[in-house]
């Protein structure tokens, strides 16, 4: 596959080549134009070019070649059940279920998703910028369940990152179940903030008024049920307009309403007076993946996937009967 840029306008004279591709492209971020230069696959007027920061000379043509043969990775294919969806040439839908890690990580070399569908796939997925997360598109944390998509060809992981790179992820519809403390006022309603890494504790996120990076989610409450005049227990559809690091995690919080379960950002206090055991000592954050709808990037078919709730989250449903 050839992606061809041609640049005519004379605005981009003395541009660097890289920042030029990406405005002129309108489909590729930064990030991907300097790791096909990394890889040798650039050309400019028929040269390879390596040096993100060159400047260039209007006309000229920009040209990527993205190699058929995929490259191998070190990580060791593992025989790992795996839930699989649906499956085509091109694409992954998989039934994540809570206590599995997307990829290696420091603590986490082996045993992850990526390990099970390397050895599925006889080592071959498309790089997605890091070597550790062949395939990913999209991420769910350790203890999330439900669906996920992972792309096995180049031509369909480019597309589906071009998506999120030109802000238009929302044409991915992600909607989640959780389980929160508390029920959300108004019941249904849009969070929108900034998140950023906490200044203090490094590993977790936080809602910020005016820096970091712009985070939507719509939100609402599909029953609740209260245990005393002032305590309840809700569950809660959410709908993500932007793919941020815990962000319905960190959007929960910020309503007032942490999801049950959630070390990081639930109640660090759970009365057992209150709260019946299931609630109390739920293992996890009551957060999954329930349904996944696009456009296939090859096929152009609209896909829509739902996944029923895991039997430890059906056990909090009961609940709100």
């Amino acid at each position: 596959m050839k992606i061809s840029i041609p640049i005519r306008e004379k605005k981009y004279d003395g541009m660097r080549l890289d920042l030029a591709a990406v405005m002129a492209s309108g489909r590729l971020s930064r990030t991907q134009f300097q790791k096909y230069l990394r890889q040798g696959s650039v050309r400019l007027n028929g040269e390879v070019a390596d040096n993100p920061s060159m400047k260039i000379s209007t006309p000229c043509l920009i040209e990527i070649e993205i190699a058929p043969i995929l490259p191998e990775y070190s990580i060791e294919p593992e025989n790992i059940p795996i839930d699989t969806i649906f499956e085509d040439d091109h694409i992954i839908v998989i039934n994540k279920e809570a206590g599995m890690v997307c990829h290696p990580a420091p603590g986490h070399r082996s045993g992850t998703l990526v390990n099970a569908i390397i050895n599925k796939m006889g080592n071959r997925l498309p790089m997605a910028g890091e070597k550790t997360r062949p395939g990913i598109v999209h991420r769910l944390d350790k203890d999330t369940s439900g669906l996920m998509l992972v792309a096995k060809t180049e031509r369909a992981h480019f597309e589906f990152s071009r998506l999120f790179a030109e802000g238009k992820g929302r044409l991915i519809h992600r909607r989640y179940i959780c389980f929160v403390f508390g029920t959300p006022a108004p019941k249904t309603g849009r969070i929108e903030t900034f998140i950023k890494r906490h200044p203090k504790l490094r590993q977790q996120y936080t809602t910020c008024s005016e820096s970091g990076k712009f985070a939507i989610t719509l939100y609402s409450t599909e029953r609740s049920i209260y245990l005393t005049s002032t305590k309840s227990i809700a569950k809660v559809n959410c709908e993500l307009l932007t793919g941020r690091t815990h962000q319905i995690r960190v959007h929960m919080q910020h309503l007032g309403t942490p999801i049950i379960g959630d070390a990081t950002y639930g109640l660090k206090k759970v009365g057992t007076s209150i709260y019946p055991a299931q609630v109390s000592c739920f293992p996890r954050q009551a957060l999954h993946s329930a349904k996944l709808s696009f456009k296939h990037p090859i096929t152009n078919d609209d896909l829509e996937f739902t996944a029923e709730l895991p039997e430890d989250m059906a056990i909090l449903e009961a609940m709100l009967r």
